[in-house]
């Protein structure tokens, strides 16, 4: 149901520029080839980069399927870490499915703070409603030291009654520091002409 932004991104930027005749099916090997991977594990969070290819910096973020209380997946949350001097230290995107309210943005809160920042959904595609925010410096901190956050969305169907998604904090501060040195070793490779 869910594909990761990186997966999204990637689709859309192959077919952007791609030509007409591009949008055939392509092998299954050459699907492989192209297809995010793996790339590392932190506890409730996965390193996702996309394929190896000489001359190119590979592109990672972190990665978690966000499910309710049944375990069914409901949303999913990437987070990529920004380059020095940007206006945050990471930027977030989240998924939702597409029977969310948009009118109510979504919210989302770290720990148990009663205060829910509130974000605007950007676009819907195929795979649900998306929002893009950034996180400041103190918000990472916040993240590394706490257990959980929230994310709230309201369903179509019943906008009255909030739907609180949880996040797992567990293994954030590994995942985003593997992210930072993923980062930092690929701009070191960029500055050297690798």
């Amino acid at each position: 149901m869910f594909r990761t932004a990186l997966v999204s991104g990637l689709t859309a930027a192959t077919l952007l520029a791609a030509p007409a005749f591009a949008q055939q099916a392509t092998s299954q090997a050459e699907a492989e080839a192209t297809a995010p991977v793996v790339a590392a594990t932190h506890a409730d969070w996965q390193i996702i980069c996309s394929p190896e290819v000489e001359g190119q910096p590979q592109q990672c973020e972190m990665y978690q399927l966000l499910e309710d209380s049944n375990n069914a997946p409901i949303a999913e949350i990437s987070i990529a870490a920004l380059p020095l001097g940007a206006e945050f230290s990471a930027g977030a995107t989240v998924t939702t499915p597409l029977e969310t309210f948009l009118p109510t943005g979504m919210g989302f809160a770290i720990g148990n703070s009663e205060q829910m920042r509130v974000e605007g959904f950007r676009v819907c595609t195929v795979v649900g409603c998306v929002v893009r925010m950034g996180l400041s410096a103190e918000e990472i901190d916040q993240m590394k030291a706490g257990s959980s956050a929230t994310i709230r969305i309201a369903p179509f169907v019943a906008i009255n009654q909030p739907v609180d998604i949880n996040v797992s904090l567990s293994g954030f501060t590994a995942a985003y520091d593997d992210l930072q040195t993923r980062l930092a070793e690929a701009a070191a490779a960029a500055r050297s002409g690798q």
